[in-house]
């Protein structure tokens, strides 16, 4: 029975690491990795526990503890919040298992071995951790105009900037995003912060490739209207931004990584 307990706990462990992990990142929600441990270990035990005493009732009380779970490890603000996070683990929880079975078929293995099951548990989480990056592409048609429109904070340096869905530079070497800003303002923001470290990136655009100047920069301030959306830890800054193809209002553009990724520009 013990080596039983282990198999159904390995296993339970690996599905909720996947799960969880990718539920976090698919819906761009700040968890520390203390509570996202806690919570993942908690689900897990409770898993066990269910699958030993299977009936109908402990069906029940599985899906109420997975929304007490869900509201510890994400602390919504309301009930709303909690309902939506509850419907994404559920949704990502059925595309998961039906990678599996998929794996399962295809790949003919004998999942009676504790190793082969393992082994497709893994194999299905690496295929649908690029799924569900992908899946964010499907929520690009709700945005608006109103909603690309920002203000950087540069050390004290306030400029209206707007998201360019169409740009996604990242810099290879240090995988940051990067931030176009407009020439003129080199000088000005350069002479406030004489430490920063100088790189070079490479711009695909309709015209071709073109080595530009960038500035690795930290802590930059992100404001939608009057209130902070994000603190950027570390970004790129490219003072390479032609005046004449920028809108005179904006002096700035954001790549759609950063809009996704940091400013949680499509909110699920």
């Amino acid at each position: 029975m013990k080596i039983y307990l282990d198999y159904i706990f390995l296993e339970n462990l690996v599905v909720n690491i996947v799960i969880i992990s990718e539920l976090i990142i698919f819906t761009k929600s700040c968890v520390s990795t203390k509570r996202k441990v806690f919570m993942i270990l908690i689900d897990t035990i409770l898993s066990c526990i269910f699958a030993i005493y299977s009936n109908i009732f402990s069906y029940i009380l599985h899906f109420f503890v997975s929304i007490i779970i869900l509201f510890f490890l994400f602390k919504p603000k309301t009930i709303y919040e909690l309902i939506k996070k509850f419907c994404y683990y559920y949704l990502l929880y059925f595309i998961y298992i039906g990678i599996v079975i998929s794996f399962s078929i295809l790949l003919k293995l004998d999942l009676e071995s504790i190793l082969n099951k393992i082994f497709i548990y893994i194999i299905s989480g690496i295929f649908f951790h690029f799924l569900c990056k992908d899946l964010w592409k499907m929520w690009k048609i709700n945005i608006t105009d109103r909603d690309l429109f920002y203000t950087l904070d540069i050390n004290g340096n306030k400029i209206s900037a707007f998201v360019d869905t169409g740009n996604s530079v990242k810099d290879p070497i240090t995988s940051l995003d990067v931030i176009f800003l407009k020439e003129n303002l080199e000088d000005e923001i350069i002479s406030k912060n004489l430490n920063l470290k100088k790189i070079y990136i490479n711009v695909s655009t309709v015209n071709g490739s073109k080595i530009k100047t960038g500035y690795i920069i930290k802590n930059i301030i992100i404001y939608k209207g009057k209130r902070k959306i994000a603190l950027i830890d570390k970004i790129i800054l490219s003072f390479s931004l032609d005046n004449s193809n920028t809108p005179e209002k904006y002096s700035a553009i954001i790549g759609y990584n950063t809009y996704l990724e940091k400013l949680k520009g499509v909110i699920l």
